[in-house]
C-alpha cells in the first residue's frame, strides 16, 4: 500500500464501565455464561450457533509470522517490514525519497523525519534502515528491508519534480545492482548511482549476516511493480512488463543470495487483484498461463533450478478489500457490516463479495488465499505465502477490531506464513492483536497449533481453535459475534483426550478497546454454552487441571529454555532426580530433530534449527514436561 504521510488518529473511544454477570450451570454438563456490557439488557433476539472443536484433527502449525506490522512500534509484533511507496525511490546513501503521486511528486526528507531521526543525522548513510532495524532488535523481532528495483531513486530533497525532469535526469540517481569498483561504507553521493550490493554490504558489515543474532533476516524486492508507472510518473513513463520484472527479480534475488545465502527473499509484492491477473495490463502476458501469478512463480522456479539455489522464499502480495469504502474510517452501519463480512473473501467459497472483482466476472478467482496457494503448490512448491500489506480499516470502530481478529484467525487456519498489517496496530486493531498475542497483559498468546473448529453460522460467529503443545493441556478458542443487534448463544462441544474443567474469558466489545477478563465457572464433559453479546470478540482459555496441577516439583523434573524466542543459539537446562531421562526436541509435525539421554542437571547448547515452532520434551519414566521453543 501507500506509505506517504504521518498517521494521525485523533479520536478514541470513551472507556465505559462493564458489568459481568455470571449465570450458574443449569444442567450437569452445561455452562451458560452471560456477559452484559454496560447497563443495557441483552437483546431479545438470540442466534443459536453450534461450535465443534476436535483437538486431534487438522492439526497444523500456526506461523508466528502472521502477526507482523509495517509501521509503528507494537512490541508484540513478530516481524516488521520497512516498505510502502517510499522505499522503491529511497536512496540509502542520502536518505532522500520521492512521494510520487501521493504528494505532488516531491523529493524530500520524509522518511528520516517520520522515523524520528534527528535532523542533524539526515545525511548519515543508511540511517533510515539502521533506525528501523535497531527498533526491531530492541523489540526482539525480525526485520524485512525493501530494496529498490524500479530503476531510479531521489537524488535531492528539492521538492517537486517536473515533467521535464523525468528520469534519467539530474534529479534522479540510477539503481545498479553491482558496483564495478570496490565497495565502500561511505558511498559516493556525487556519482548519480546507487549500488544495491553496496547497500547490502553496508548492512551486513554493521549487523552481520541473516543467521546471526543481529542480522537482517529478510529482504523485499521493491513494492507494487504493477503500479510503478502510475505511482512514479516522473521516475518512469513506461509500465513494467512481464519480462522486465522477471529479469529484475531474478537478478536482485540472485544478488541477495550471493551475499547472504540464508537471507529470506520476498516478492513480487503485487498490490491487488488486477496485478495478480495480468500485471496491471502489461503488454506481454503469457497466453498459456492462467494469470500473472503463475508466470511469475514459474519464472522464479526455473531461475532457481538453473542457479542451484532457491531465489524466492516468500511469495508476497498485498490485499485490501475492494468493497467500497471498507479500507477507511467509515463506521456507518452499511460499511461496518461489509467490513466484517468481506474477510470471507480470503477463504470462503460460499461468499460473494460486493466489489468490482465479482462485478467484472472474476468471482471464480475468489476466495483469494486458496487460489494463491494452488498456484504456489503447482508452480513453485514449498514457497511460503505472505500477505505483507493488508488492512480492513475501522481502526477506531468495533467493526475494525472484529474484522482484524477474524483476519488473524483466518491467516492461522488457512496456512498463511507471513502477514503484516498496514498501517499501524492501534485502536480496536490493537485490541484484536492483543487478544491473540497478549490477552492477559503478561505476554501469553493464542496457541501455536491450529486444530479443527467449525461453526454452524459463519456469517455471524466464526471460530478459531488452537493448543500450545502435544499435551493439549490448554485449549484456546477465539470466536466473535458480528451481528449488530442479536446475541449469539453458542453450544460448544469439544472432542479431546483432555477434560477441560476450568478456564478464563478475555474479551473486548464496542464500549471499550481494553481486554477484559472473567473467570469461567466449572465445565463438565467438554460441553458448555456461551452467550456473546452483539459486536464482541472473546478468547477462551480452557484447561484440564487434573493434568496441569502436576507440578514440576512433584515430577522431580525441571526444564528451562533460554533465550526463548531464540535466533540461532539457545540453551536447554534440565534437572531430574531419575536415574535416566530423555530429552527430545521435535518440530511441529512431531518429527524429532534432537534426541539426548540425560541425567542430573546440565545445559545443552545447540543451534542450526530453521525458523519455526518446536516442542521440547523432558521425560523420566511416566513423568514428562513439555515446553514450546520459538526459533526465529
Amino acid at each position: 500500500m501507500h506509505l506517504v504521510y504521518p498517521f494521525m488518529w485523533f479520536s478514541e473511544f470513551q472507556k465505559m464501565g462493564n458489568i459481568a454477570v455470571q449465570i450458574p450451570a443449569m444442567k450437569k454438563s452445561t455452562l451458560v455464561l452471560l456477559l452484559l456490557f454496560g447497563t443495557a439488557p441483552l437483546p431479545a433476539q438470540i442466534i443459536n450457533v453450534n461450535i465443534h472443536v476436535d483437538v486431534q484433527t487438522d492439526r497444523k502449525s500456526i506461523s508466528p509470522y502472521i502477526y507482523g506490522m509495517n509501521n509503528g512500534n507494537y512490541r508484540h509484533a513478530t516481524w516488521r517490514r520497512l516498505g510502502g511507496n517510499r522505499l522503491p525511490v529511497y536512496s540509502w546513501e542520502t536518505n532522500y525519497s520521492h512521494a510520487g503521486q501521493d504528494w505532488f511528486h516531491e523529493h524530500d526528507n520524509y522518511l528520516p523525519f517520520i522515523l524520528g531521526v534527528p535532523a542533524a543525522n539526515y545525511r548519515i548513510p543508511g540511517i533510515c534502515l539502521t533506525t528501523y532495524h535497531d527498533t526491531s532488535l530492541a523489540q526482539n523481532t525480525m526485520t524485512a528491508i525493501t530494496l529498490p528495483m524500479a530503476g531510479y531513486v531521489a537524488s535531492d530533497a528539492g521538492g517537486a519534480v517536473t515533467g521535464s525532469q523525468l528520469a534519467p535526469s539530474s534529479r534522479w540517481d540510477e539503481v545498479v545492482n553491482i558496483k564495478p569498483s570496490p565497495l565502500s561504507l561511505q558511498p559516493d553521493t556525487a556519482d548519480q548511482k546507487v549500488y544495491v550490493n553496496e547497500e547490502l554490504n553496508f548492512l551486513i558489515d554493521k549487523y552481520g549476516k541473516s543467521h546471526t543474532a543481529t542480522g537482517i533476516k529478510a529482504y523485499v524486492m521493491d513494492n507494487e511493480p504493477g503500479l510503478w508507472c502510475n505511482q512514479y510518473p516522473r521516475m518512469r513513463n513506461n509500465c513494467v512488463t512481464y519480462n522486465e520484472l522477471f529479469a529484475k527479480s531474478i537478478a536482485l534475488s540472485g544478488l541477495i543470495k550471493s551475499m547472504d545465502s540464508a537471507a529470506l527473499v520476498f516478492g513480487p509484492e503485487s498490490w491487488g487483484f488486477s496485478e495478480f491477473w495480468n500485471l496491471q495490463g502489461a503488454s506481454d502476458p503469457i497466453a498459456t498461463d492462467h494469470w500473472f501469478i503463475d508466470s511469475y512463480l514459474k519464472a522464479l522456479k526455473t531461475a532457481s533450478d538453473n542457479s542451484g539455489k532457491r531465489l524466492l522464499d516468500i511469495f508476497s502480495v498485498h490485499w485490501y478489500p475492494q468493497t467500497s469504502n471498507v479500507f477507511s474510517e467509515d463506521s456507518s452501519n452499511v460499511v461496518a457490516k461489509e467490513r466484517m463480512q468481506c474477510t470471507r473473501t480470503l477463504w470462503d467459497s460460499t461468499y460473494t463479495e460486493n466489489s468490482w472483482i465479482t462485478a467484472s466476472g472474476f468471482g471464480d478467482e475468489l476466495p483469494i488465499i486458496p487460489h494463491l496457494q494452488r498456484s504456489i503448490n503447482q508452480f513453485n512448491p514449498s514457497t511460503a505465502l505472505g500477505i505483507t500489506e493488508y488492512g480492513w480499516g475501522g481502526t477506531h470502530h468495533i467493526s475494525g477490531g472484529i474484522a482484524q481478529a477474524d483476519v488473524l484467525g483466518i491467516f492461522g487456519k488457512q496456512g498463511v506464513q507471513y502477514a503484516a498489517l498496514w498501517p499501524e496496530v492501534e485502536g480496536f486493531l490493537r485490541s484484536a492483536f492483543d487478544l491473540f498475542l497478549n490477552y492477559d497483559g503478561q505476554g501469553h498468546a493464542f496457541g501455536d497449533i491450529s486444530t479443527r473448529s467449525t461453526t454452524s453460522n459463519i456469517s455471524n460467529a466464526p471460530v478459531y481453535a488452537s493448543v500450545e503443545d502435544s499435551t493439549n493441556g490448554s485449549l484456546h478458542l477465539i470466536f466473535m459475534n458480528k451481528n449488530m443487534d442479536s446475541s449469539v448463544l453458542a453450544q460448544v462441544q469439544i472432542a479431546s483426550n483432555r477434560n477441560y474443567n476450568t478456564g478464563d474469558a478475555f474479551y473486548f466489545n464496542q464500549t471499550n478497546t481494553a481486554i477484559q477478563h472473567q473467570t469461567l465457572p466449572g465445565i463438565n464433559s467438554n460441553s458448555f454454552q456461551y452467550n456473546l453479546p452483539p459486536l464482541s470478540v472473546v478468547h477462551l482459555v480452557l484447561r484440564d487441571t487434573t493434568f496441569l496441577n502436576i507440578s514440576e516439583a512433584e515430577n522431580h523434573l525441571a526444564l528451562e529454555i533460554f533465550p526463548n524466542p531464540a535466533s540461532q543459539t539457545f540453551s536447554i537446562s534440565y534437572e531430574t532426580s531419575a536415574q535416566a531421562a530423555s530429552l527430545r526436541v521435535s518440530d511441529i509435525a512431531g518429527k524429532p530433530v534432537i534426541l539426548h539421554q540425560v541425567r542430573g542437571k546440565a545445559t545443552i547448547s545447540t543451534g542450526g534449527l530453521t525458523a519455526g515452532v518446536y516442542l521440547v520434551e523432558l521425560r523420566a519414566g511416566d513423568r514428562k514436561l513439555v515446553k514450546k521453543l520459538l526459533v526465529r
